[in-house]
């Protein structure tokens, strides 16, 4: 697996352990997949239920966690090694929190609670680092914790290497930049069930864990940089 998608697919495993164990131990609240929490804010509102305030907070946190992690990769310079590290290590520092501070409770007993949605919107602003990353740094944006696109992507390519009889290189490449994501997320989401099931409360831990282990990996000299086509020194170097 390249470097353009192991890194990716390392932010899915994180994803999806993220966004487990917050559905399991925080009252059914999405802190990965904002889009769930629209859908069971609209179910709640048709219902007449009034929604959590996770739910209702995450959306709005989501947003101004990634305005802030905009501007400030936009003043340290998008598109840079100094910006991923950035934004990783923002990622790994809300998750830590968040696993701190599950040891000070029992969130999963009282998902109301305030430091139970504390917990739950530091896992947010994680997820939107994480995003905000994806879209500011890489050259093509990839989706770690909506997998609706990715699974549509990879049935068509699997659709043409089928078609094509393993002849069609741009659907074989497609599959290969699409299946990690699929693979991480999925058992990320396994991992996260596991460990809430077996550590309770103290699951948080598993994606603090991982999101260190990942900014620690990325501040080795050469780990996941990629050149980019953008950058002055590579355009120079292809002229």
């Amino acid at each position: 697996m390249n470097r353009q998608i192991s890194l990716p697919a390392a932010l899915a495993v994180i994803a999806g352990v993220t966004d487990v164990t917050s559905w399991l131990l925080l009252g059914g609240f999405f802190s990965a997949h904002v889009t769930g929490n629209l859908v069971v804010i609209a179910a709640d509102v048709v219902r007449g239920t009034l929604p959590d305030l996770a739910s209702m907070l995450a959306v709005p946190v989501f947003i101004v966690a990634t305005v802030v992690a905009t501007f400030v990769a936009r003043r340290v310079g998008a598109h840079t090694s100094a910006t991923k590290r950035l934004l990783l290590g923002v990622q790994a520092a809300f998750l830590i929190a968040a696993a701190v501070l599950s040891f000070t409770t029992q969130a999963s007993a009282h998902p109301k609670s305030g430091i139970a949605v504390l917990i739950g919107m530091l896992a947010v602003c994680a997820m939107a680092a994480q995003n905000a990353y994806l879209h500011l740094v890489p050259d093509r944006a990839l989706s770690t914790a909506v997998m609706t696109g990715n699974l549509v992507a990879g049935t068509i390519a699997v659709t043409d290497i089928a078609r094509s009889r393993g002849k069609d290189q741009q659907a074989r490449q497609r599959w290969t930049q699409t299946w990690p994501l699929l693979a991480g997320f999925i058992g990320g989401c396994l991992v996260g069930a596991a460990g809430a099931t077996l550590f309770g409360d103290h699951a948080a831990v598993l994606p603090a864990l991982l999101a260190l282990a990942l900014f620690l990996t990325t501040i080795r000299p050469g780990s996941f940089d990629v050149p980019n086509p953008r950058s002055p020194d590579v355009r120079q170097k292809g002229a």
